[in-house]
């Protein structure tokens, strides 16, 4: 448990403490199936392969697909075609810990197609840093193929052995300095949901503290690992940004800002891995702590005062 949570995030977070993880697979399916962005389909198409194939936030039997009327007939693809995309690969924290790590499964050589997220800058960095030099199918939600013979990684899982290659498979794309020092703020100001509702008043508390206000949207991938490869420090409202604690050094402290509905353990349980010194931070409040998937969008008021004591600690 992160040692410097209140006592209500502790309690919160401890039915998370514990996970179990299944040993990691590369199956080969002649004739299967992906449909949409990785949902991998039998090959008569009537099953869905439900350990590579989650509804995020939803138990498998309310998963979208089992009550999708609109599949489109199957367009044929030839020889071996492997599949990494993830439900929601197409952002960055999701393509980083659970689709990068199923593309680091596959030898270059393993099939001539891959079908996964490919819109963004560093999702083409990985491709050429991997190897890969076939056919790559950009993962959309209404396409459907039948692949003659399919490759299927098991999904990335956040545990020791996957951070470790992450964290070196960068490594070629660190650079030799940050331009943006040792104390980060990732700020969300641009972003559409899940914003700091006083970030005014929070930034100006950060800069008599020596942090570097950073739009990690506007930064090469190299960029970002290399900011948070020399972060000592880092605050940030709960967001995807924070998946490149994956790139930091032991000991970076981590502080993250949430909002009462929706406390996630996810960097969290990154930075145990990583060996951080996380400090999760919600404002007071009398409703209970949750994890409502409705609440990921919402806001968060950040406790300036609180913010202040953690960084002095």
């Amino acid at each position: 448990m992160p040692m410097h949570a209140s006592e209500e995030i502790s309690k919160s977070l401890q039915p998370h403490a514990s996970i179990n993880f299944e040993p990691a697979f590369l199956a080969r399916l002649p004739g299967g199936r992906v449909f949409g962005s990785g949902n991998v389909l039998s090959p008569d198409g009537l099953t869905i392969a439900r350990e590579v194939s989650p509804d995020f936030g939803k138990p498998f039997e309310a998963h979208w697909l089992l009550s999708y009327k609109k599949i489109r007939p199957p367009i044929h693809l030839p020889g071996t075609t492997a599949v990494i995309a993830t439900t929601l690969g197409a952002g960055y924290s999701h393509w980083l810990l659970e689709e990068l790590p199923r593309l680091l499964a596959l030898k270059p050589d393993d099939c001539e197609t891959l079908i996964a997220h490919a819109a963004h800058a560093y999702n083409r960095e990985a491709f050429a840093l991997h190897g890969f030099a076939g056919k790559i199918l950009p993962a959309k939600r209404e396409a459907h193929h039948r692949c003659e013979q399919l490759l299927v990684p098991s999904l990335g899982q956040l545990i020791p052995s996957t951070v470790q290659a992450l964290d070196e498979f960068a490594t070629p794309l660190r650079q030799s300095s940050s331009p943006f020092g040792e104390r980060l703020y990732i700020t969300r100001e641009k972003a559409r949901r899940r914003r700091v509702a006083n970030e005014a008043e929070l930034w100006t508390e950060l800069t008599t503290h020596g942090f570097t206000k950073i739009h990690l949207e506007k930064l090469t991938w190299a960029q970002q690992i290399t900011a948070c490869r020399a972060a000592k420090v880092i605050v940030a409202p709960h967001g995807a940004g924070l998946a490149n604690l994956v790139f930091c050094q032991r000991g970076t402290k981590v502080i993250e800002l949430f909002h009462r509905s929706y406390v996630s353990p996810l960097y969290w349980q990154l930075a145990t891995l990583k060996g951080l010194d996380y400090r999760p931070l919600v404002p007071p409040g009398n409703e209970p702590l949750a994890q409502t998937l409705e609440a990921n969008r919402l806001d968060i008021a950040a406790d300036v005062a609180q913010v202040r004591q953690t960084l002095l600690q």
